[in-house]
């Protein structure tokens, strides 16, 4: 259909074999199949049934499989055919493609669609601008002529390519590019030779990598057509038939295990798949084979980031790369593993967008990052020219220097984790299990999530949980019901454990937390917060309550401790510090916590206002949860950005004395002060001097 539209078949040819079909009762098996064949013939058919079709080639019909169309199949097909195909942007093919793969494998294989105004803030930067300064700049013939032969022996790779769309966009491109470069040749000669409809370039110099049969095929017609809409578009003299055979173009492969064309310019839209996901949707083996190759990058990073490392690994010195991934990127390990790599291996981040809504279905918010390895005149940040941007996809600190300050070593811990349902219980079950005998009370517990902390009064949790701790086994079968429930849920599951302690020891947790256990043991209660969340309120909770591994708690009892982390300038760092999920943030332990300098001189007098005013804090938070019903993430949602709310009022408060304890100034850059307090901070401490912790005597 979009061949006969756009001139590559007789007109109405395909019309009249579909009605054929359909009013003569013929079958389309022998009439379209005829097509089919007949446009694998060298030569225009002379006379026929398919007069005037052309050798299309391009190996689209090397093979034919015939399709014998049911009736109401053929009317669909009628009606489709009638439409004006001319205008479909090849575009398309990336919503068929998405939407023919099933939602398993969308998500297993992290599959989705990038707009056109999404691919493009890729192909300007890293391919048009490039050239387009180039061109510019050329001021003689000799040079336009050697950028000529430089442009036709231009390589682009996608190796994540999907049905194409970033090869079609940049294809177009470099057409519009090659004309734009002959425009000027011609207006710099002297002779009247019209140059300005001859092309070179072609399909042939773009390549592409996915592991789906399916989507390579489609990506291969998407690039044939692409030829065919910039003749049309550029009134090139060019022949569109026959078709470019891309079959050694864009091939079936797994891009993180083959060798890669050496390309100028690498663009795409890898992957998504979470770091917690990728061994679930894509098996041990295959996840492992991925860690022996990046051996260096076992931690928990999202799919991505592989990419982004072999494009860089891949690039040429005057070569140049933009990828599409999620805002993990940038922030934590997976900024470690990916943009970190990047910068700390010559290259420069010349534009970016630090994060958006994607445009597909994904759920996800992204970053856009283009590199190269020659220093930019140019930085460009969210569409706005700045000075620089650095691995965490900022302007002014790169967070990613910060280090770690010791005094604040084993104070902040992630939760425990129970590695297996049959752990968790009800609270009839515990009931029943102290009722059959008193003695069980010592391993039941009530298990803190993020969830309880998120959505209910106190955080208070909803669920409980036996905890053996280290027990041996025969202790732990002391506690006859709670052992038999996990010998009977837990163990089945756990005898298929790959870690062999885990599997040995299955009564017990995972990870069993014995030094956060430790340090909260002797604490009236400790602060827990949710490791994702929106707001990032650390609240107090009861030392009897045993936390997951969805919380992060802090192993203090001193609402001064609480106030410097509840204060706004704690927030900011943990937004400079943190990763995100979606629109929450990632509260780590390791990054938020043990990088944070705390206050080194601030008065008693300013300690006991900070206190102070976070007691009020906390009693009017726990009031209004207790009378309302709510957790505290609907109290700041409703409360906390509205300047007449009691909420608001305390947090300035807080504000306004963490400033002081800190000796801020209103006009300071907050995240500079505190980044080179940090820096401080660890220098002196690897210079073996005390500095003041936040464990330090505030009394």
């Amino acid at each position: 259909m979009f061949a006969e539209d756009r001139g590559l078949l007789p007109q109405d040819l395909f019309i009249a074999c579909v009605q054929d079909c359909l009013q003569n009762k013929l079958s389309s098996y022998d009439i379209i199949g005829g097509l089919f064949r007949e446009m694998n013939q060298t030569g225009i058919t002379a006379a026929g049934r398919y007069k005037g079709v052309d050798y299309f080639n391009g190996g689209l019909f090397s093979t034919i499989y015939p399709i014998d169309l049911t009736e109401k199949e053929l009317e669909f097909l009628d009606v489709a055919a009638r439409q004006d195909w001319s205008q479909v942007r090849p575009s398309i093919f990336g919503n068929i493609f998405e939407g023919w793969v099933n939602k398993k494998d969308r998500h297993s294989y992290g599959i989705h669609y990038t707009s056109e105004s999404d691919i493009m803030n890729i192909v300007r930067p890293t391919i048009s601008q490039y050239w387009e300064e180039r061109i510019e700049e050329a001021n003689t013939l000799k040079k336009l002529y050697q950028l000529q032969v430089e442009l036709l022996n231009y390589k682009v790779l996608d190796p994540a390519c999907g049905s194409g769309n970033f090869l079609y966009i940049a294809y177009q491109e470099l057409k519009r590019l090659e004309q734009l470069l002959i425009h000027k040749i011609m207006s710099k000669k002297t002779t009247n030779i019209d140059q300005l409809h001859i092309s070179f370039v072609t399909p042939h110099q773009f390549y592409g990598m996915d592991l789906n049969p399916f989507a390579v095929e489609l990506a291969r017609v998407t690039l044939m057509i692409g030829r065919k809409v910039a003749i049309d578009k550029f009134n090139l003299t060019e022949s569109a038939l026959p078709l470019d055979t891309l079959d050694n173009n864009i091939i079936c492969k797994d891009a993180l295990f083959s060798d890669w064309v050496k390309a100028d310019a690498i663009i795409g839209n890898p992957p998504f798949l979470g770091g917690n996901k990728v061994r679930l949707e894509l098996g041990d083996e295959y996840i492992e084979k991925v860690f022996d190759k990046f051996s260096n990058v076992k931690d928990k990073v999202d799919f991505c980031i592989y990419w982004f490392r072999l494009a860089h690994d891949n690039m040429n010195q005057k070569g140049r790369a933009g990828l599409v991934g999620t805002n993990s990127i940038s922030q934590g390990l997976g900024r470690k593993a990916s943009l970190d790599y990047i910068t700390q291996n010559n290259a420069y981040i010349h534009e970016a967008i630090s994060t958006q809504v994607w445009s597909g279905e994904a759920a996800v918010h992204v970053s856009i990052v283009n590199w190269c390895y020659e220093n930019p005149k140019e930085y460009y940040l969210d569409h706005q020219l700045v000075k620089q941007i650095n691995s965490s996809l900022t302007t002014t600190i790169d967070v990613s220097q910060v280090g770690i300050i010791k005094a604040n070593y084993n104070y902040a811990f992630k939760g425990v984790q129970p590695t297996g349902q049959g752990f968790l219980i009800t609270e009839e079950d515990v009931k029943r299990y102290i009722k059959s005998n008193d003695n069980n009370n010592t391993v039941l517990k009530q298990f803190l999530d993020a969830k309880d902390l998120a959505r209910n009064p106190h955080g208070k949790p909803d669920r409980w949980i036996i905890d053996f701790n280290d027990m041996s086994l025969e202790d732990a079968s002391d506690y006859q019901l709670p052992f038999e429930h996990i010998k009977a849920t837990v163990k089945p599951e756990r005898d298929k454990n790959r870690r062999e302690i885990t599997k040995l020891n299955w009564w017990r947790f995972g990870e069993k937390r014995p030094a956060m256990r430790e340090a909260i043991k002797n604490l009236s209660f400790y602060f827990a917060i949710p490791r994702h969340s929106k707001w990032s309120i650390f609240i107090p909770v009861q030392k009897e309550w045993l936390p997951g591994d969805s919380t992060v708690i802090v192993a203090s009892d001193d609402f001064y401790i609480l106030g410097i982390l509840t204060s706004n300038i704690h927030r900011i760092w943990v937004k400079a510090q943190s990763s995100t999920l979606e629109d929450r943030i990632r509260y780590t332990h390791k990054t938020c916590f043990e990088t944070f300098p705390f206050p080194q001189t601030p008065t008693k007098k300013v300690v006991e206002k900070i206190r102070e005013t976070m007691i009020k804090l906390h009693e009017y938070r726990t009031a209004q949860m207790e009378k309302k019903q709510w957790g505290i993430t609907q109290l700041y949602n409703k409360y906390f950005t509205e300047p007449s709310s009691q909420l608001y009022k305390l947090h300035q408060q807080l504000d306004k004395l963490a400033m002081e304890a800190y000796e801020f100034n209103p006009d300071d850059d907050l995240l500079e002060k505190l980044f080179k307090l940090n820096l401080e901070l660890a220098e002196k401490e690897e210079r073996g001097k005390k500095i003041v912790g936040c464990w330090d005597s505030y009394q």
